[in-house]
């Protein structure tokens, strides 16, 4: 650059340059097989499989005093040689509609190359030219089909996953013995029940297999769910023999403890934070099995005898809407009989993690657990071992000690057992006027006010929290007794080795018609609350003016969101049938919207506003313009 000189002897020289830099390679490791389960859905495939099993297990040599490893050993040898042999292994899983294993795809693709070729080499031959086009269209209408049938598909299980309500789970042991067992020892001594001590039947056995979920990973094993279900009776005998043997000896194999975990990035953050990835453990099915036996027989023997109606975390024919109906229902009578509303909404810090298994025995112990029930129950739990499974490799074992077996389906209910008898504790000492109370009858017109103003045939209940799992939520008509109920609650989690968490934890008041918003001043020792306005309490916005603006404004941004992700892929999609995309919009888009829409009090103005957004997503699948 001449000009550039500066009246010296030097000149400045400009060059372009090119950098290609090699792409970081990822490490591949040892991806583990996975066996090709979904053949089993072909009768001829299972018949096959549970002949071959059979075969095996009946040619295995019998042990004079098989221990429950021993067995074990030669049940998941016989299931995994069996297994490899008739099933193989998947080549590769498909997370799109395109299916590149399809065996008519392949031939449809095949045959177009090589029209395609011929064309190349003839390029004047109109027969060749036709031939290529023809098939061209051939393979493009399968392709449309295939999109089409599988944007069906999974509009029909999004939509069977919402109707039953599948909305979807990523020590301080010893210090905390002493406390907990004198609160335990609170507890009264319920006589044992006898039939809890009775080895498991065939028939619990096969009903809890028949319960198992498909499509879930495996464990540490690696016999997926879908071998138990479909390996036929004999498969069955022979893990009821199994667990009979490990009910009466009280030991567990190895690999129905032990747990395999993965991670699972949470899309936030840097990737070198542990901090950012979620955990997942894969457990033995076998153990899961197992497990559920238990939970059958628990679940209705001591389960719902003792735990609260206020509790409806994982428990049958309950969900989120029905805490979020009674929440709303409490704000919309206190504004009705101008009284104000209090409201806790308490976060406990990793709550199963750090369940105490001391005390958790010992309270299963005075509610009546025999001990060969129990001993099942302990086996499950004690000496567990973890692996984190990384680009295909193991670490080396540790112990997992602490807290409740993640992804075990006994963990919710053991838990709202040990946090029931832990409210017991924390309501013992507080006063009938502590809580909200709830008049009601059964008979006469539901707007016939008058009627509830008799003593005779109304009914009072009082309401102190509202509970899902280890969400809850402490309700009282004044500050004094939220104060109170709020220090109760942290002194018994406290005793019971339960941390709440003060940064999560926040207070909602809701005033009386006529009285002007204060924040509440409620404090856990030393350490003032958060107050707020708003608080999202089960996926759901509660406003402390008992209105549903905010709720509807949330609800319309989510369903907003799901219907514009989904535009190039489906709305704007013209391989797929205007029924197929309203399928999926049903499914997806309004499920979203209308989520917890039982306990909304809807006026005019919100019917307005979800009507014009149903419009607008109607206009948009159809091609409508607004002008038009």
């Amino acid at each position: 650059m001449p000009s550039a000189e500066c009246h010296t002897n030097h000149r400045l020289v400009r060059c372009t340059l090119r950098l290609q830099f090699q792409p970081k390679q990822k490490k591949k490791g040892n991806p583990k097989k996975k066996l090709n389960v979904g053949s089993l859905c072909r009768e001829e495939v299972e018949a096959k499989f549970q002949a071959d099993v059979q075969q095996i297990l009946d040619e295995s040599p019998c042990t004079n005093d098989p221990s429950p490893s021993i067995l074990w050993e030669n049940l998941k040898s016989a299931i995994l040689k069996t297994s490899e042999e008739v099933l193989g292994h998947t080549k590769k899983k498909n997370k799109d509609w395109f299916d590149e294993n399809n065996k008519e795809i392949q031939d449809l693709i095949s045959k177009t190359r090589a029209a395609h070729q011929a064309h190349l080499a003839q390029p004047t031959c109109h027969v060749k030219k036709a031939t290529f086009r023809q098939a061209c269209s051939i393979l493009q209408r399968k392709l449309r089909e295939l999109q089409n049938d599988w944007w069906d598909r999974l509009g029909m299980e999004s939509q069977l996953c919402a109707d039953v309500g599948d909305y979807r789970g990523f020590s301080k042991k010893q210090s905390m013995a002493l406390p907990i067992r004198n609160s335990i020892n609170r507890v009264p001594q319920l006589p044992p029940i006898e039939a809890l001590d009775e080895p498991p039947t065939l028939e619990e056995l096969t009903e809890a297999i028949d319960q198992l979920k498909s499509r879930k990973a495996a464990g540490v094993d690696g016999i997926p769910p879908e071998i138990w279900k479909h390996g036929g009776p004999p498969l069955h005998v022979k893990l009821h023999d199994l667990l009979v043997c490990c009910w009466e000896q009280g030991k567990l194999p190895q690999d129905l403890r032990d747990a395999v975990i993965i991670t699972l990035y949470k899309n936030r953050g840097e990737k070198s934070d542990c901090s950012n990835y979620r955990g997942i453990t894969l457990l033995s099915i076998a153990g899961k099995v197992l497990a559920r036996v238990l939970l059958n027989s628990l679940v209705p023997s001591i389960a719902e005898e003792i735990l609260p109606e206020s509790q409806c975390g994982f428990r049958a024919n309950r969900g989120t809407t029905d805490m979020v109906f009674v929440l709303r229902q409490l704000q919309e009578k206190c504004r009705e009989q101008n009284m104000g509303l209090y409201a806790t909404f308490i976060d406990l810090t990793k709550a199963f993690g750090t369940v105490s298994r001391t005390g958790l025995w010992l309270i299963l112990e005075r509610l009546g657990c025999p001990p060969k029930f129990l001993k099942m129950v302990i086996q499950l739990h004690e000496n567990q071992r973890g692996q984190v499974r990384l680009n295909g490799d193991l670490s080396e074992p540790f112990p997992m000690s602490n807290g409740l077996k993640q992804g075990c389906v006994l963990a919710p209910t053991l838990f709202s057992i040990f946090f029931t008898m832990m409210l017991k504790q924390a309501t013992a000492n507080l006063d009938d006027d502590e809580g909200e109370y709830v008049r009601y009858r059964l008979d006469g017109s539901l707007f016939n006010l008058r009627r509830l103003q008799t003593h005779i045939k109304t009914q009072e209940r009082l309401i102190q929290n509202l509970l899902f799992a280890d969400d809850a939520a402490l309700v009282a008509h004044t500050k004094r007794a939220l104060q109170r109920m709020t220090s109760c609650f942290a002194d018994a989690s406290r005793l019971f080795g339960l941390e709440v968490s003060l940064r999560k934890t926040e207070v909602l008041h809701q005033p009386t018609p006529h009285e002007e918003y204060r924040p509440p001043h409620i404090s856990i020792g030393d350490t003032a609350l958060k107050s707020t306005q708003q608080f999202i309490y089960l996926g759901c916005t509660i406003s402390s003016d008992a209105k549903i603006d905010k709720e509807i404004d949330n609800r319309l941004a989510k369903a907003n969101s799901s219907f514009g992700k989904l535009y190039k892929r489906v709305w704007n999609n013209k391989c797929l049938k205007c029924k197929t995309k309203i399928r999926v919009y049903r499914a997806i888009v309004l499920t979203t919207l209308l989520f917890s829409s039982e306990t909304w009090v809807i006026y005019r103005s919100h019917i307005r506003l979800l009507e014009r957004f149903h419009q607008r997503c109607l206009r948009t699948i159809l091609n409508i313009h607004w002008s038009d």
